[in-house]
């Protein structure tokens, strides 16, 4: 494939990602607890752990700890996390999904599968498994990407290197 080729898909791929996006900030809306997208994002890290320190979602998050804990802090006013001392250091706070944040993630995702039906719906059977081929290539890669800039220095994965 030459450049050209390359910037054209780039191109199509980010108009793709512009319509998932907007299905992923839509289905927010579906959960029973009127949230934010970064307050459902808090959720689906929470979620995917089992147990993060409000630290952990500050980095994964890419945000300050003091914006992370205002998260937290709403999320667990609202019911839908618990915030405790952590066990391996008294200043850490663990951050851990209750039943009403664990259906309020599963509203989300249901809402957000069901839109993605819809369009899925109105694709031929041979697009639908060409897309699901090149998305599942494309997160991959994408992971690939993901789990190498965790293994180099962090100056070197942010192009901050010297």
């Amino acid at each position: 494939m030459d450049r050209d080729e390359r910037a054209t898909s780039a191109e199509a791929l980010t108009a793709a990602s512009g319509a998932l996006l907007a299905i992923a900030v839509r289905s927010v809306a579906a959960g029973p607890v009127d949230l934010t997208v970064a307050q459902h994002r808090v959720l689906v890290l929470v979620e995917s752990h089992e147990v993060l320190s409000v630290n952990d979602v500050a980095e994964q998050l890419g945000v300050d700890q003091s914006n992370a804990s205002r998260h937290c802090s709403r999320l667990a006013g609202l019911g839908l996390v618990t915030r405790t001392r952590a066990r391996h250091d008294g200043r850490a706070v663990d951050v851990q999904l209750t039943p009403a944040g664990r259906r309020q993630v599963e509203a989300v995702r249901d809402a957000r599968r069901t839109e993605i039906r819809r369009v899925l719906d109105r694709m031929s059977d041979r697009s639908v498994r060409e897309a699901v081929r090149g998305f599942t290539t494309f997160d991959e890669a994408a992971d690939a990407i993901a789990r190498d800039s965790l293994q180099r220095p962090a100056a070197y994965a942010t192009g901050k290197s010297k």
